[in-house]
């Protein structure tokens, strides 16, 4: 653990010319007491005096002047002056400011600790002067010294600690627990005032004295002493009672291990090694190896003054063994029991890595590489060395994980626990590294906590919702967690050690309250001003300015210094994600004031991300970012109020997340009542925006969806209001469904009153529209759009409201006949609109709202008129066309999504396929046999069809046909289906699939379709057949273009930036070659097609396939040939930080 350095600002001081100085040097009132004039008119043997706030910006005394202002007689007098004053004083508004009787003794604490902290000493000299220029550290003694006094007087610098992490910092450091805690410093009675203020925050419950504010009993030398009681303070006490939760597991554990007796292992271009690793096969497993790199930011980085490790992928050695596989589950088991995990834990191999002498790697957490990762699982292999400890660190507590002690071990620990791998002395450290996983499918579970143990988390958090919702002081709470999270992992399979344990603690206290409790990123935004007065930042910032005009990339003058704030301008926290506890994102962007944090300590020591803005003479403006993993308590009362804090900064903010999750949840039966207050009251705090911006609401069916929901659960004025303000954005398949609920009453009487519930927001005040006029209209409007006077196109969204307007009519087969069939054969190029009109008048004839008889033959004729016109080699998937959005060259004025909306809506998927292909088995007959009509004409156009159209389409498609044929009694042996199944089949091999590709050969890669200079050196290098890797010295512009060419060419090698040298080279090395990328493209669409086949049945299979069936045999041979082999991520898969 090392002390972070902020700032080393030394400061000119302005000595007083006596050796006496009076701190108090204003005006004193006539009205303090006179025993307060007297003190405040005192002087203190000290050359000057010097107040907290000077400490907290950085200062620090060194040379003649530490020596005079820390001389024992100054230290003597200070302490007489602090005492007095607050004795004297205690009673008196010393700063006319109302700042109340506390004030004489924040006063004289001001000074005393300045002095005590300023005039810390060792043997060696001052501490503050030592520790800003790093030589000493945070465990030495004089780290130990400033920690204590920082954390007793709330210092800000040079350490920002609190009291629990002093106490967590002291146990785990050196030194005996509880040795030197006051360090020989001054004992003084208003030291232990200010140290049972800080003790009450973190154990409110024993703060021993007298229980009174200004403690006069003590300043009085009174000696009695009675205990407090609990305090009251909601937060305070719930703070308390979360971490008072045992905790279950640790954070990090390591174990010695036997590995099984048939564990082998064998490196390509090796061979078998030997067990234990000898030198000699070291060194020729070091000739396959590479250096491994590690991420910064989006760069992948070598650099072996941070990293200096070998590493193999997965595919380059292999695992032989019987056991070893059963043995790495019984190690998952131990994984899960050590850490508390009660869910079933798996692992997957990453790298194998080796550390010869001097290897290490500098302190670092890992990267979350697969789902569900958790953490992370390292397998000493038998190897003899010395050194290459890991030292693992996680809330003040630290494990040391020392490999070289065993012939073979295991150590595992959560992902974001801070490590580092110290250098190896001797010897080759020789591991393998995985990844370590919950399932997908397993539930996380936990044992149930006894009432008692549940009563103080339920007690506290009862008497809160006692309250009425506008006297709460805290409206909802945030319980910041332990372990780190991201925007991506913040959810409840996520949380990991003491976070699980508290969050089932506290999901089970308050199960039956009427609380919701979410999960989320908090974020806590500071703005302000760098201070700029350190002096190597200062020779050095008018140097950085002037190359950031010439050159990209520049030294960055925060480095290795990372300056805070001297002034915050603005604070603001949000919650960034809230999610579920099923997982599912409520909302993102809400602001959240400081006050719903538990702990006010929760962002202390976490790093943060920065942004710096210069600004000429005028200084540099920062924004700092610190984010935390957090439970969100929130009481159902208080529910739309949160979700309705969005934060209006973003021009991107809009209720329409929040609104759309709330309706899932009161679509749901057996509905709470609280969900349709929330929803009630989520709408109405959004329509100012929603009228102000309508196209905040994309998704249209929302606000349909709501009125829905709260005509049936009797929230008549939301209808109201919606209908009346919003009836533009509203789809007309709402209308339809409004009229049905009107008229679905059989009383007249009750037909009226929903009329009337309604009639405000749907009609004008003045009638009722005649039956005759509505149905003309209709008649007329449709005809419009088959005269030309209307759109010009269709898609599949007009389908359902031009059908169901024939339910208006008495003859509705007639109405078809008249204006929709036209329709349907006017938009050929619309397949969207007629395969959708084909499917609602299936729908329309299955629920009896048509003539069955009548309507078949209708839907006969239409679907054969569709099967002769369509070129069902044209149609495409929603997913094509999105990709061909993004590629294709448009017009300025012409966006890639505007143009993906125009062809979205005539879009065909899998499922309409099935839909239509289920339609004609229904509809067809010896006479009119549409099914077979449209399979001939499918067979015939299957060399036209696309890969894309066999992967999207024609695949899943394939399997969804046998449910239908079985539902409609149709033997599989049928030659008809057989036929067609065993043609798409062999589309899906010959034209989606393909033969399989040769085995690699060369080295030579296609170049890039880009020909500047920079990449035409690079294209040089990849067509050369032996050339493995190369550097491209080169500013950060042009290595951002030559690597973007790269991704965007898909071509097979990996790309990283080396920083040691300057400029940064850019690092380009092939690992795959050609017909390597093919045939892995291969594997994959192979794959692909063998999972789609393995969900039907085999004995279905093989009588639809007949001799076609060997051919689907063969492929899933081939996968289970390499299925034995060891696999690997990947190509081109961004590197994460491993062990």
């Amino acid at each position: 653990m090392r002390f972070p350095i902020f700032t080393s600002i030394v400061f000119t001081l302005t000595t007083h010319s006596a050796t006496a100085y009076r701190p108090w040097n204003s005006t004193i009132p006539e009205s303090f007491n006179e025993e307060c004039r007297k003190v405040l008119s005192t002087e203190i043997d000290c050359p000057y005096f010097l107040r907290r706030e000077w400490v907290d910006d950085g200062y620090y005394l060194k040379g003649e002047r530490a020596e005079a202002y820390c001389s024992s007689s100054c230290r003597s007098s200070l302490g007489q002056y602090s005492g007095d004053l607050t004795a004297a004083c205690v009673n008196e508004d010393i700063w006319g400011e109302n700042t109340g009787p506390q004030a004489a003794l924040d006063f004289s604490m001001s000074l005393l600790a300045a002095q005590m902290i300023l005039c810390v000493a060792d043997e060696e000299g001052p501490c503050l002067e030592a520790l800003y220029k790093r030589e000493r550290d945070l465990c030495s003694e004089c780290g130990l010294k400033v920690a204590y006094l920082s954390a007793m007087f709330e210092f800000k610098k040079p350490l920002n600690i609190s009291s629990k992490q002093f106490m967590c910092l002291q146990e785990n450091c050196a030194k005996e627990p509880g040795t030197n805690t006051t360090f020989g410093l001054l004992s003084s009675k208003s030291l232990i005032v200010t140290v049972s203020r800080e003790m009450a925050l973190d154990n409110p419950a024993t703060v021993s004295g007298s229980g009174s504010d200004n403690d006069e009993d003590k300043q009085s030398g009174a000696n009695n002493s009675s205990t407090m009681a609990t305090n009251d303070d909601f937060k305070v006490d719930l703070l308390k009672a979360i971490k008072d939760v045992k905790i279950v597991g640790k954070f990090a554990f390591d174990q010695e291990i036997e590995i099984p007796e048939d564990f082998s292992i064998s490196v390509r271009g090796v061979g078998d090694i030997k067990l234990p690793l000898k030198k000699a096969q070291a060194v020729k497993i070091i000739t396959q190896a590479r250096q491994a790199p590690f991420g910064k930011g989006s760069d992948t980085i070598v650099d072996t003054s941070v990293r200096k490790t070998w590493e193999l992928d997965p595919e380059q050695f292999t695992i032989g063994g019987d056991e070893w596989s059963d043995y790495l589950k019984e190690l998952c088991e131990l994984v899960a029991q050590k850490m508390g995990i009660k869910t079933p834990v798996h692992a997957e191999l990453y790298k194998m890595l080796l550390y010869e002498k001097d290897a290490m790697f500098k302190a670092h957490t890992d990267t979350e590489k697969i789902p569900d990762m958790f953490g992370t699982l390292v397998v000493s292999l038998p190897s003899k060395h010395k050194g290459g400890e890991v030292v693992l660190e996680h809330c003040g507590e630290e494990v040391i994980y020392e490999s070289s002690k065993s012939q073979a071990s295991c150590a595992a620990w959560y992902s974001d626990v801070h490590h580092e791998v110290l250098p190896v002395a001797s010897g080759y450290r020789w591991v393998l590294t995985y990844n370590l996983a919950i399932g997908q499918s397993s539930p996380r579970t936990f044992d149930a906590f006894s009432e008692a143990k549940l009563r103080p988390l339920s007690e506290c958090v009862k008497g809160w919702l006692a309250q009425e919702q506008k006297d709460r002081k805290t409206p909802y709470a945030c319980h910041v967690l332990d372990h780190e999270y991201t925007q991506a992992n913040i959810s409840q399979k996520s949380l990991k050690g003491a976070d699980m344990t508290r969050f089932m603690a506290l999901q089970q206290a308050l199960e039956g309250y009427p609380v919701t409790i979410y999960l989320a990123l908090l974020e806590r935004e500071e703005i302000g001003m760098v201070d700029f007065a350190e002096p190597e930042m200062q020779a050095f910032y008018p140097l950085s300015l002037a190359l950031s005009r010439t050159i990209d990339t520049y030294p960055d003058p925060f480095k290795g210094y990372h300056p805070s704030l001297y002034s915050v301008d603005e604070t603001v926290c949000r919650l960034k994600t809230l999610r579920d506890l099923q997982g599912e994102t409520v909302t993102d962007e809400l602001v959240v004031t400081e006050n719903c944090i538990l702990d006010p300590s929760a962002f202390k020591g976490v790093k943060s991300e920065k942004a710096y803005e210069f600004s000429g003479n005028s200084g540099t403006t920062a924004t700092h970012w610190y984010r935390r993993g957090t439970i969100v308590i929130v009481p159902h009362d208080s529910v739309a109020g949160l979700l309705s804090q969005l934060d209006d900064r973003f021009c991107y903010s809009s209720p329409e997340m929040q609104i759309k999750y709330i309706v899932h949840l009161c679509s749901q039966p057996d509905v709470q009542d609280h969900l349709i207050s929330t929803m009630a009251g989520l709408v109405e705090n959004a329509m100012p925006k929603l009228e102000t911006n309508p196209d905040l609401m994309k998704d249209k069916s929302v606000l349909s969806k709501v009125v829905k929901i709260a005509l049936q659960h009797k929230r008549y004025q939301i209808v109201e209001d919606i209908l009346a303000k919003f009836y533009k954005m509203l789809p007309s398949d709402l209308f339809i469904w409004l009229r049905q609920w009107v008229i679905e009453p059989d009383d007249d009487d009750k037909t009226l009153d929903n009329f009337n519930k309604l009639k405000k927001g749907v009609l004008p005040t003045d009638a009722l529209p005649t039956r005759g006029p509505i149905l003309e209209w209709t008649r007329q409007t449709l005809q419009n759009l088959l005269d030309g006077d209307g759109p010009t196109e269709v898609t599949a969204d007009d389908a359902l409201p031009v059908v169901d307007s024939a339910l208006y009519f008495e003859s509705k087969i007639a109405f078809l006949k008249e204006f929709v069939v036209p329709l349907f054969e006017k938009f050929p190029l619309a397949p969207g609109f007629r395969f959708m009109t084909l499917a609602r008048v299936m729908a329309l004839i299955e629920e009896d709202k048509l003539p069955r008889q009548e309507g078949m033959d209708l839907y006969r004729t239409m679907a054969g008129s569709l099967i002769e016109s369509q070129d069902f080699a044209s149609l495409q998937h929603p997913r094509t066309i999105h990709e061909q959005s993004e590629k294709r060259k448009l017009p300025p004025w012409l966006t890639s999504k505007m143009w993906a909306q125009r062809w979205l809506g005539n879009a065909i998927t899998d499922n309409d396929m099935r839909d239509f292909f289920s339609g004609l088995l229904k509809a067809s007959t010896k006479s009119g046999n549409v099914s077979g009509q449209f399979m001939s004409k499918i067979t015939k156009q299957l060399g036209r069809f696309s890969e894309a159209s066999f992967q999207l389409t024609w695949l899943p498609f394939l399997r969804s046909t046998i449910p239908l044929l079985e539902d409609e009694s149709i033997s599989l042996s049928t030659s008809t289906y057989k036929k067609f199944f065993s043609a798409v089949t062999r589309g899906i091999l010959d034209n989606f699939l393909g033969p399989e590709p040769r085995e690699p050969w060369t080295w030579a890669l296609a170049g890039v379709p880009c020909d500047c200079s920079d990449c035409e050196r690079v294209s040089a290098f990849l067509r050369h057949h032996t050339k493995m890797s190369e550097e491209y010295p080169m500013n950060k512009p042009r290595r951002t273009h030559v690597q973007q060419v790269l991704e965007k060419a898909g071509v097979g090698c990996s790309i990283q930036t080396r920083s040691d040298t300057s400029p940064y080279p850019l690092v380009v090395t092939k690992t795959s070659r050609p017909q390597g990328v093919k045939l892995g493209a291969w594997k994959k669409r192979r794959d692909q097609v063998l999972e789609e086949f393995d969900q039907i049945q085999p004995h279905h299979l093989k009588k639809l396939l007949g001799k076609e069936y060997k051919a689907i045999e063969q492929l899933r041979t081939g996968q289970k040939d390499q299925e034995n082999l060891s696999q690997g991520p990947q190509t081109g898969e961004k590197r994460g930080i491993d062990e």
